[in-house]
């Protein structure tokens, strides 16, 4: 019972701080295969997906304590988040794994850091629609690199080149729970 009230705890006060809805984003495009690199486009992770939504709180939730815990959500946001849970039902285990460690590693940061998360993210969804598919894009093929070679990546010059300082600044720290455990 008490894991219930503070599944609905965390979800009311995610729902209250508003927390950007990943579902407002522009719909993915498939990037189209790089000039040169033999019809091939660069790796990839899995799409990128809120750590911090209220679905997230409940990725290793029974299907009654989601059920509970939705019901106490606005019925729009009831949806989102039933969808969001549905997506992350469909994915293969590993995938779920790497969700439930980025959440983890949302929520064991110091509180001022998961601001400067949050507010990262809110500036990513609030970037023009072609910046934000590039940003999103960075982050997506950073995630499969390891750590070695996305800090080669994220101090490179073309790096500097491709993105602005305040575009850099959002996928390092973007990156910091983003990645998968490596």
């Amino acid at each position: 019972m008490g894991r219930i009230l503070q599944i609905g705890g965390l979800l009311l006060l995610l729902a209250a701080t508003g927390i950007c809805d990943q579902n407002k984003a522009a719909p993915k495009k498939e990037a189209p295969p790089r000039k040169g690199g033999a019809g091939v486009a660069p790796k990839q992770g899995p799409r990128l997906a809120n750590p911090a939504s209220p679905a997230a709180r409940l990725y290793r939730a029974t299907p009654d304590e989601r059920d509970r815990a939705i019901e106490q959500l606005p019925p729009a946001q009831q949806e989102r988040v039933r969808n969001q849970l549905r997506y992350f039902d469909s994915l293969p285990k590993n995938q779920q794994d790497i969700m439930i460690a980025r959440t983890e590693r949302l929520n064991s940061m110091p509180p001022e850091k998961r601001r400067a998360f949050q507010l990262q993210l809110q500036n990513l969804n609030r970037l023009p629609p072609e910046r934000r598919q590039a940003v999103a894009g960075a982050l997506r093929r950073l995630q499969v690199m390891p750590e070695e070679r996305r800090i080669q990546v994220l101090n490179s010059e073309q790096f500097k080149r491709m993105y602005s300082p305040e575009e850099q600044k959002m996928i390092a720290d973007l990156s910091e729970v983003m990645l998968p455990p490596m």
